[in-house]
């Protein structure tokens, strides 16, 4: 029998002994035992039930100058910040499921990770509105990666800009 059991229930079976490993050498536990409370491990107030799944491995939530370009994106869609939670996948890799469980968003926006790195069980291609157990989801590449001045981020932007009006009924 060859079986891998998933990553949040090795995390919560063997919460001090699983670690992750930086690119730097320094290691950390895989998950923090407080990330089941909600306000613990998100920045933002998360009035409309969005999540805005981010990685940054030098923030405990996300750069500043990323946050300014979220904000944009943000109030494109008449949306703020009181109306997120922005959740840095790299300091909490937390799964579909577990946010579902503990803080029922409606709406997940994935910057930079994969379907499949939050553990849904289906793939998604950038900029696809998908709905899975009431929650409307969009996976786009990394903030940083949009946040550029050239053309291939000016056209991804715009592949974005299209998602997030079918997303949000814009």
């Amino acid at each position: 029998m060859n079986e891998q059991l998933p990553s949040f229930l090795l995390a919560d079976l063997f919460p001090d002994s699983i670690v992750q490993i930086d690119s730097g050498n320094n290691v950390k536990p895989a998950l923090k035992a407080d990330n089941t409370q909600p306000g613990n491990f998100y920045l933002g107030d998360f009035k409309k039930k969005i999540i805005v799944l981010v990685s940054d491995e030098t923030n405990t939530h996300i750069s500043d100058e990323n946050l300014s370009f979220l904000n944009g994106i943000l109030d494109a869609c008449k949306l703020n910040l009181s109306h997120i939670a922005i959740i840095n996948f790299y300091n909490n890799a937390i799964n579909f499921a577990r946010l579902k469980k503990d803080i029922l968003p409606e709406f997940l926006i994935s910057f930079g990770i994969k379907a499949l790195q939050i553990e849904l069980p289906f793939t998604l291609p950038d900029y696809q509105v998908q709905e899975h157990s009431k929650c409307k989801i969009i996976i786009a590449p990394a903030l940083n990666e949009l946040n550029q001045q050239t053309e291939n981020a000016k056209a991804e932007k715009i592949k974005l800009w299209k998602g997030l009006q079918k997303m949000f009924d814009l």
